[in-house]
Protein backbone atom coordinates (compact mmCIF):
# COMPACT_ATOMS: atom_id res chain seq x y z
CA UNK A 1 0.00 0.00 0.00
CA UNK A 2 1.15 3.32 -0.90
CA UNK A 3 1.69 6.13 1.63
CA UNK A 4 -1.51 8.57 1.41
CA UNK A 5 -0.38 11.91 -1.27
CA UNK A 6 -0.67 15.52 0.51
CA UNK A 7 -2.47 17.79 -1.84
CA UNK A 8 -0.73 21.29 -2.31
CA UNK A 9 -2.56 23.79 0.24
CA UNK A 10 -1.88 26.22 -1.80
CA UNK A 11 -3.78 25.23 -4.99
CA UNK A 12 -6.22 23.01 -3.46
CA UNK A 13 -10.00 24.28 -3.61
CA UNK A 14 -10.20 23.73 0.21
CA UNK A 15 -6.97 25.09 2.15
CA UNK A 16 -5.63 23.45 5.02
CA UNK A 17 -6.10 25.77 7.87
CA UNK A 18 -6.36 25.74 11.50
CA UNK A 19 -8.94 29.00 11.37
CA UNK A 20 -11.31 27.64 8.90
CA UNK A 21 -13.41 25.00 10.25
CA UNK A 22 -13.76 23.24 6.87
CA UNK A 23 -9.88 23.68 6.43
CA UNK A 24 -9.53 22.61 9.49
CA UNK A 25 -11.37 19.59 9.77
CA UNK A 26 -9.86 18.85 6.25
CA UNK A 27 -6.38 18.64 7.88
CA UNK A 28 -7.10 16.75 10.73
CA UNK A 29 -8.33 14.08 8.47
CA UNK A 30 -5.54 14.17 6.68
CA UNK A 31 -3.15 14.23 9.68
CA UNK A 32 -5.91 11.38 11.20
CA UNK A 33 -5.65 9.28 7.14
CA UNK A 34 -1.61 9.32 7.30
CA UNK A 35 -1.47 7.94 11.57
CA UNK A 36 -4.27 5.65 10.48
CA UNK A 37 -1.72 4.19 7.46
CA UNK A 38 1.49 3.95 9.72
CA UNK A 39 -0.23 1.74 12.18
CA UNK A 40 -1.56 -0.65 9.35
CA UNK A 41 2.25 -1.27 8.36
CA UNK A 42 4.85 -3.43 9.86
CA UNK A 43 7.95 -1.55 11.25
CA UNK A 44 10.13 -3.91 9.90
CA UNK A 45 13.29 -3.23 7.85
CA UNK A 46 15.65 -6.13 6.70
CA UNK A 47 16.20 -5.27 3.35
CA UNK A 48 17.12 -1.86 1.55
CA UNK A 49 13.79 -1.73 0.07
CA UNK A 50 11.81 -1.83 3.04
CA UNK A 51 14.30 0.86 4.75
CA UNK A 52 13.64 3.26 1.65
CA UNK A 53 10.20 2.72 1.85
CA UNK A 54 10.12 3.51 5.94
CA UNK A 55 11.92 6.49 5.07
CA UNK A 56 9.54 7.74 2.89
CA UNK A 57 6.95 6.61 5.52
CA UNK A 58 8.75 9.16 8.20
CA UNK A 59 9.12 12.03 5.47
CA UNK A 60 5.91 12.45 4.54
CA UNK A 61 5.17 12.57 8.71
CA UNK A 62 7.95 15.37 9.06
CA UNK A 63 5.67 17.21 5.66
CA UNK A 64 2.86 16.96 7.67
CA UNK A 65 4.64 18.37 10.41
CA UNK A 66 5.68 21.00 9.04
CA UNK A 67 2.63 21.59 6.99
CA UNK A 68 0.98 22.44 10.60
CA UNK A 69 3.93 24.23 12.11
CA UNK A 70 3.70 26.75 9.06
CA UNK A 71 -0.05 26.83 9.24
CA UNK A 72 0.48 27.89 12.80
CA UNK A 73 3.27 30.49 12.24
CA UNK A 74 0.71 32.54 9.73
CA UNK A 75 -1.55 32.57 12.26
CA UNK A 76 0.78 33.65 15.68
CA UNK A 77 3.34 35.20 13.45
CA UNK A 78 1.39 38.63 13.55
CA UNK A 79 0.53 37.86 17.29
CA UNK A 80 3.87 37.95 18.22
CA UNK A 81 4.53 41.40 16.41
CA UNK A 82 2.14 42.83 18.79
CA UNK A 83 3.24 41.05 21.61
CA UNK A 84 6.90 42.22 20.95
CA UNK A 85 4.98 45.57 20.82
CA UNK A 86 3.17 46.02 23.63
CA UNK A 87 6.14 44.11 26.03
CA UNK A 88 7.92 47.44 24.37
CA UNK A 89 4.86 49.74 25.85
CA UNK A 90 4.86 47.60 29.07
CA UNK A 91 8.58 48.27 29.58
CA UNK A 92 7.79 51.91 29.04
CA UNK A 93 5.40 52.59 31.26
CA UNK A 94 7.15 50.03 34.39
CA UNK A 95 10.67 51.17 34.09
CA UNK A 96 10.12 54.59 35.97
CA UNK A 97 8.82 52.46 38.71
CA UNK A 98 11.08 50.14 38.81
CA UNK A 99 14.09 53.19 38.76
CA UNK A 100 11.65 55.30 41.53
CA UNK A 101 11.59 52.20 43.36
CA UNK A 102 15.01 51.14 43.36
CA UNK A 103 17.17 53.36 46.13
CA UNK A 104 14.18 51.64 48.74
CA UNK A 105 15.22 48.45 48.11
CA UNK A 106 18.23 49.41 48.36
CA UNK A 107 17.50 51.13 51.82
CA UNK A 108 15.50 47.65 52.75
CA UNK A 109 18.46 45.44 51.75
CA UNK A 110 21.60 47.41 53.58
CA UNK A 111 18.96 47.18 56.83
CA UNK A 112 18.64 43.69 56.59
CA UNK A 113 22.07 42.64 55.56
CA UNK A 114 22.82 44.63 58.76
CA UNK A 115 20.25 43.29 61.07
CA UNK A 116 21.65 39.54 59.67
CA UNK A 117 24.86 40.59 60.64
CA UNK A 118 24.09 41.47 64.13
CA UNK A 119 22.54 38.90 64.87
CA UNK A 120 24.33 35.87 62.84
CA UNK A 121 27.00 37.34 65.75
CA UNK A 122 24.83 36.78 68.80
CA UNK A 123 24.28 33.50 67.62
CA UNK A 124 27.54 32.62 67.15
CA UNK A 125 28.45 34.17 70.86
CA UNK A 126 25.01 32.19 72.09
CA UNK A 127 27.03 29.01 70.94
CA UNK A 128 30.23 29.99 72.55
CA UNK A 129 28.70 30.63 75.71
CA UNK A 130 26.18 27.87 75.56
CA UNK A 131 29.72 25.43 75.37
CA UNK A 132 31.32 27.23 78.50
CA UNK A 133 28.46 26.92 80.19
CA UNK A 134 28.26 23.05 79.60
CA UNK A 135 29.00 21.04 82.69
CA UNK A 136 29.40 24.06 84.91
CA UNK A 137 26.90 24.91 88.12
CA UNK A 138 27.39 28.59 87.48
CA UNK A 139 25.16 29.18 84.26
CA UNK A 140 23.72 32.78 86.31
CA UNK A 141 26.50 34.07 86.15
CA UNK A 142 26.82 33.48 82.06
CA UNK A 143 24.86 36.63 80.33
CA UNK A 144 21.92 36.14 78.38
CA UNK A 145 22.72 37.18 74.45
CA UNK A 146 19.40 37.33 73.03
CA UNK A 147 19.69 37.48 68.93
CA UNK A 148 17.94 40.19 67.10
CA UNK A 149 14.82 38.90 65.17
CA UNK A 150 14.84 38.29 61.74
CA UNK A 151 13.20 41.23 59.73
CA UNK A 152 10.19 41.39 58.76
CA UNK A 153 10.15 39.45 54.64
CA UNK A 154 13.79 37.92 55.25
CA UNK A 155 14.01 34.39 54.27
CA UNK A 156 16.22 32.20 54.88
CA UNK A 157 17.85 29.46 52.29
CA UNK A 158 20.84 27.42 52.15
CA UNK A 159 23.22 28.65 49.07
CA UNK A 160 27.34 28.58 48.46
CA UNK A 161 29.85 30.16 47.03
CA UNK A 162 33.11 28.75 45.79
CA UNK A 163 36.09 29.66 47.87
CA UNK A 164 38.52 26.85 46.70
CA UNK A 165 38.22 25.50 42.87
CA UNK A 166 40.69 22.84 43.89
CA UNK A 167 39.34 21.80 46.43
CA UNK A 168 36.10 20.87 45.04
CA UNK A 169 35.29 17.22 44.61
CA UNK A 170 35.26 15.79 40.44
CA UNK A 171 31.63 15.07 41.06
CA UNK A 172 30.51 18.67 41.63
CA UNK A 173 32.31 19.31 38.32
CA UNK A 174 30.48 19.85 34.94
CA UNK A 175 31.44 18.75 31.64
CA UNK A 176 31.84 21.03 28.82
CA UNK A 177 30.32 19.43 26.04
CA UNK A 178 30.07 22.61 23.77
CA UNK A 179 33.71 22.80 24.19
CA UNK A 180 33.88 19.06 23.28
CA UNK A 181 31.92 19.16 20.25
CA UNK A 182 33.29 22.43 18.84
CA UNK A 183 37.04 20.68 19.08
CA UNK A 184 35.73 17.54 17.48
CA UNK A 185 34.40 19.99 14.53
CA UNK A 186 37.32 21.64 13.99
CA UNK A 187 38.92 18.59 13.67
CA UNK A 188 40.46 17.22 16.96
CA UNK A 189 40.18 13.57 17.20
CA UNK A 190 42.18 12.66 20.22
CA UNK A 191 41.20 13.97 23.98
CA UNK A 192 42.18 12.29 27.39
CA UNK A 193 38.98 10.61 28.79
CA UNK A 194 36.93 11.10 25.68
CA UNK A 195 36.20 8.45 22.89
CA UNK A 196 35.44 10.24 19.69
CA UNK A 197 33.53 8.31 17.16
CA UNK A 198 31.62 8.25 14.18
CA UNK A 199 27.98 8.02 14.62
CA UNK A 200 25.42 6.86 12.21
CA UNK A 201 21.99 9.59 11.89
CA UNK A 202 19.45 8.82 9.16
CA UNK A 203 18.43 11.58 7.27
CA UNK A 204 14.54 11.24 6.49
CA UNK A 205 13.86 12.62 3.14
CA UNK A 206 12.11 11.52 0.16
Amino acid sequence: MTTPTLSDPNTSSTHLSLTDSTGRQRLQSTLAEYVAFLRRQPAVCGTAEQQQTLIQHVAQGHDLIKLVAAERLRITRELDHQKHEWIEVEKQLTDPIVAAMQPFKDAVEHYNREVMRVREHHLAEAQVQASLAQGDDTKWLTPQIDAPAKPKGVQLKWTFEIVDRNQVPNGYWIIDEGAIKADIAQGRREIPGVRIYEEAITTYRK
